[in-house]
């Protein structure tokens, strides 16, 4: 057995200066005897200096930024501190003194807190990050170990880079993007303008605008006397300003749907249609059947597909919902939330085999499917409204969007994980590629497809209420104008019939997958 000379030894050569209380510290940690609140304090006071010192890089980012944060707050307080003197004469103003100095004085409390109580969590730390690299020291001698005056350049070099524009942003208040747009074309047409102002416009505000393009020509897409569409440009007046290329691409992009819902406008009308038709027939069987028969369907398959338990809860949802009046409203609802799921299955299911099954399915659509579960859910309401216009149809499209993400990776997955010697006995047996996937893989992947479907579902019901503002109908609706009215109780009632709808069909699902499997 090593003796603890020995042990001690290796830590004093890495740690170089202070080696002896780095070494107790060290085979403190390895004994796991190191007092809980242990804090070195040279490395609390020299904070990302020390780190730098001594070569932990990761360490030099957490106190840089500690020490960054509580910079931030202090400039903030000269900034808020000297427009509240600025302000101070002008009786109109005082209330935004007030404010000004209101926020001066918490962001100093705020300084001197992250002061202090990061630089207690840095040396708290830093032992605990050091050991770890000394253990990577003793396997891999070209860690860095000791203290070497040099790596300080490269520390030094990165805070001049990153402290004083950081500090100077929050000292300045930001010039607005107009401004900074007016400025830029100013110095374009040879008009002189201040240092700072340029300054301020090119590094604490928006990035500056480094080319302009030719205003792009308007787009009019008119009938002609035999009723056809025709393209009409009309050319940007004489002395138009240059755009950016912001302004130059969304310009291009209106046009494009223009141009798609003029010229192609029976292709999305009989998408509207088919959408339509499916959803009323969805709703004459909810909406349109009495109550009493509906809740009694419900109640069996319930009953069949979950159990006495889940039925109970489902009788009892379904009267919340029939009690406060939303029966009519729910229905709609659920009818949205149906045909939202059908097509989602329909496509997403061989959109998901397919991306099983090929690697070149997988690297085409996976993009996809990240923009499409990034993007946030309003977002999906402008194409919908774009090409489909407003109403329930759209509403539908919007939360396909949305929620056919997981039908596709769900299924994929479920396809993937079905083992290559269940494939390989199929084919030895004479299965043909169809046979194979009908018989051998969907069985195996349905609990991942039957998952699929459940979060489909429930991130259908999740788009209700976004889905209302388009014409969606149904409990968002409710919402919708609670939001508008500020009608907190009707609110919550019908956000509770939400809720409720969405863990009636979980539970069904879920217990219907588990009896099944």
């Amino acid at each position: 057995m090593s003796t603890e000379a020995e042990l001690r030894e290796p830590m004093q050569e890495f740690a170089g200066n202070r080696g002896d209380y780095y070494a107790d510290t060290f085979l403190k940690i390895q004994k796991e005897t190191l007092p809980r609140w242990h804090v070195n304090w040279a490395a609390a006071v020299g904070s990302f200096v020390w780190a730098a010192l001594r070569g932990n890089w990761l360490l030099f980012v957490i106190g840089l930024a500690i020490d960054l944060v509580a910079a931030v707050n202090l400039a903030l307080v000269y900034k808020y501190t000297k427009a509240a003197a600025e302000n101070a004469d002008n009786a109109s103003k005082a209330y935004l003194v007030e404010r000004f100095e209101n926020w001066a004085q918490g962001h100093l409390i705020a300084a001197v807190l992250v002061f202090v109580v990061g630089r207690l969590f840095f040396g708290w730390l830093s032992d605990r990050f050091y050991a770890h690299q000394y253990q990577k020291w003793r396997i891999d001698r070209t860690v860095n170990a000791g203290v070497v005056g040099k790596r300080l350049i490269l520390a030094m070099l990165v805070f001049a880079l990153v402290a004083p524009l950081t500090i100077y942003r929050a000292t300045q208040f930001a010039p607005e993007e107009r401004a900074c747009v007016k400025q830029s074309r100013a110095i374009q047409e040879g008009e002189e303008v201040g240092f700072k102002a340029r300054f301020d416009c090119a590094t604490i505000s928006e990035f500056p605008t480094l080319f302009w393009l030719e205003r792009p020509d308007t787009i009019s897409y008119p009938r002609g006397d035999d009723g056809q569409r025709t393209v009409e440009r009309t050319p940007a007046r004489d002395g138009a300003k240059p755009v950016n290329l912001r302004t130059f691409v969304q310009q291009k992009i209106d046009d494009a749907v223009g141009y798609a819902t003029a010229f192609y406008s029976f292709l999305f009308d009989g998408i509207t249609e088919f959408l339509r038709g499916m959803l009323n027939v969805i709703t004459a069987v909810f909406v349109g059947t009495p109550w009493p028969i509906v809740m009694g369907v419900l109640l069996v398959v319930a009953y069949q597909l979950a159990g006495v338990r889940t039925t109970i809860f489902v009788g009892a949802s379904l009267a919340y919902i029939a009690l406060f009046g939303m029966w009519q409203t729910a229905m709609a609802t659920l009818s949205l939330v149906i045909a939202s799921s059908l097509v989602c299955v329909v496509v997403g299911l061989p959109l998901g085999i397919w991306v099983g099954k090929s690697s070149f399915g997988k690297k085409l659509v996976t993009p996809i499917l990240d923009i499409m579960q990034t993007i946030p859910s309003f977002v999906y309401l402008i194409p919908a409204i774009a090409f489909f216009g407003v109403g329930k149809p759209p509403a539908i499209l919007a939360t396909v969007i949305f929620a056919m993400p997981p039908m596709v990776r769900l299924t994929a997955l479920g396809i993937q994980q079905v083992p290559e010697s269940t494939k390989e006995a199929a084919l030895a047996f004479g299965a043909n590629p169809r046979q194979l996937l009908r018989k051998v893989e969907l069985p195996l992947a349905l609990p991942s497809i039957m998952a699929g479907v459940n979060q489909v579902v429930m991130m259908s019901l999740s788009m209700v209420v976004i889905a209302a503002f388009i014409g969606g109908g149904g409990l968002g609706s409710i919402v919708v104008q609670a939001l508008n009215n500020t009608e907190v109780g009707k609110g919550v009632v019908a956000g509770l019939a939400i809720a409720l709808l969405a863990m009636m069909i979980d539970r069904v699902v879920q217990k219907a997958n588990k009896v099944n499997h």
